[in-house]
Order: C-alpha cells, then sequence, then structure tokens
C-alpha cells in the first residue's frame, strides 16, 4: 500500500464551500490511467487532478472527470495551480509558471492579490449552424441567441439570453440535453447574459458527462469570452471582465476573464479545504 499527498481546493472563492471543488493529487508519476479514473469516480467530483512531473513545463496535469479524461478544464487548472504552490512543487513566491495538459503548455500567472490566472488554448469556433428546436426544448427557453459551438479543449455550445432574469428560471431537460450533446459531440451547453450592473452572468450543464450543472465553469467562461467577441458583445463588457456564477447551486464564483485578440485568460481565488493523503 503507498500514500499520495491529496488536495480538495474549492477554486473561483477564496471562502471554503463556495466556488467549485477540484480533488487534487499530488505525486501521480506511478500512477496507470485506470487508478486515475478509479480515484475519479471515487471522489464524484466534476473533475479530478493528478499532478506528474514534465520536462517542458514546471509540472504535468492531468484531469479527469467521473467518466473520461479532458485535454483541458478551467477551475482544474486553477485549483491544481494553487495546490501545487501550497505543496512547493512551484515556488510560493513564483509569479509566472507554466502547466503541461493535453491541451498543451498552459501559461499561468499570480497577480498581487494572489489571483492565479490561466491562458487559455486559442479558442476555436467549430460550427455556427444548428437546428435551435431542439436547444430550445432542451434548455426549457426559446431566448437562445446566436449559438456557437467553440471549442477551448472541451466544446461548449455557448449562447446568449436576452435578459439576466431568464438565465435563473430555465427548466433544463437533462436527458434531451444529454442526448442531443452526446449528438454533437459537446460537453455541454454554457448560457449567460450581460448584466450591465455586474458584468456577466453564467450557467453551465453538462449532463452527458454526468454534471447536470457546473457550479463555476473555466472553460465555459472561456467560450462566453470568444462568443462575446465573435458577436461583437464585447464592447458591452470591456477588455476584462467579472463573470458570476453558482448562485442557483448556493456556490457563488467570481471570474475574471481577460479578452485581447486572440488570448483569453480566465482567473480566480483558490482555497484549500481538505489536505491530507490517500491509501492505495
Amino acid at each position: 500500500m503507498s500514500n499520495l499527498p491529496f488536495k480538495q481546493v474549492d477554486v473561483f472563492t477564496a471562502i471554503p464551500f463556495r466556488g467549485n471543488p477540484v480533488a487534487v493529487v499530488l505525486n501521480a508519476d506511478e500512477l496507470k490511467d485506470e487508478e486515475m479514473q478509479r480515484i475519479a469516480n471515487w471522489t464524484n467530483l466534476s473533475e479530478t487532478t493528478f499532478i506528474l512531473s514534465s520536462r517542458q513545463a514546471d509540472y504535468r496535469l492531468r484531469i479527469f472527470t467521473t467518466q473520461n479524461e479532458l485535454p483541458f478544464a478551467g477551475h482544474p487548472t486553477i485549483g491544481s495551480a494553487h495546490a501545487v504552490r501550497e505543496a512547493g512543487i512551484v515556488d510560493r513566491d513564483a509569479k509566472t509558471f507554466v502547466q503541461e495538459c493535453g491541451a498543451g503548455l498552459i501559461p499561468l500567472q499570480v497577480d498581487d492579490s494572489g489571483m492565479i490566472l490561466a491562458r487559455v488554448p486559442t479558442p476555436k469556433i467549430l460550427h455556427t449552424a444548428m437546428a435551435l428546436n431542439p436547444l430550445m426544448t432542451a434548455m426549457g427557453t426559446t431566448s437562445l441567441l446566436d449559438p456557437l459551438a467553440i471549442d477551448v479543449g472541451p466544446v461548449w455550445l455557448t449562447a446568449r439570453l436576452e435578459q439576466p432574469e431568464i438565465l435563473h428560471s430555465l427548466e433544463i431537460n437533462n436527458d434531451k440535453l444529454a442526448a442531443l450533446s452526446h449528438q454533437l459531440g459537446i460537453v455541454g451547453v454554457t448560457v449567460y447574459a450581460i448584466d450591465k450592473s455586474i458584468g456577466v452572468r453564467v450557467r453551465s450543464f453538462a449532463p452527458d458527462q454526468g454534471i447536470n450543472e457546473d457550479p463555476v465553469c473555466g472553460s465555459g467562461n472561456a467560450c462566453v469570452a470568444a462568443h462575446l467577441k465573435a458577436t461583437d458583445q464585447q464592447h458591452a463588457v470591456g477588455e476584462t471582465y467579472i463573470a458570476f456564477q453558482g448562485e442557483s447551486l448556493g456556490r457563488d464564483g467570481r471570474v475574471q476573464v481577460s479578452l485581447k485578440d486572440d488570448d483569453v485568460l480566465i482567473g480566480g481565488m483558490a482555497v484549500t479545504v481538505i489536505d491530507g493523503k490517500i491509501t492505495l
């Protein structure tokens, strides 16, 4: 039997038990793929990450849902960066470092407040034409604007809603949304509304991945930024804005999003709520 350091980190919040939790297993070089997947099933969180050594970066990150491995995901990236700094794998005082993952090399930086920011893989618009009726039926609304499939590692179908109030009144049909997601080859749907008083409000749904609603989704927010640019709505929020997500689940999170040219940076605070070991 062996022990590996283990942390559970709440991401996009500085307050324990808010934001979005990620499980982080450190010193995981010797684990086999099937062991990583089994641990991810056991934690039963939306994502579990494994920290390995890297020849190209400060560390290598592997990201697993309860069902499969992802090339990139936002809140696991931010939460794992917090964990490796806390564990001393990356110097606590380092302001810049690099993560290797399935999507390539991800530059990270830490600002003076302690917020960790990651430059996400360059968003790609995959297709713009689709039948709206199945999507509107699955989402429980007819007010979806400009649905686009956007690839930032995971692929999110992303759409804007006309009013923030609609965001909170959605009645999701999880079975229909899971079937539609599987048919389109996407992880799920992220919808947002521009709230002129505060920034952007966001919700993300991925029932085909076993996640009816993701509390605070980094990759989904990166797709929102790309969607704002692609639909000429960036002027309404500016180059840098705050996205609010998780209120519907009682897990209020805050994501700082910066969009400049083709680069999207997502950032947030993180806090460790469990610090121990797992036994294999």
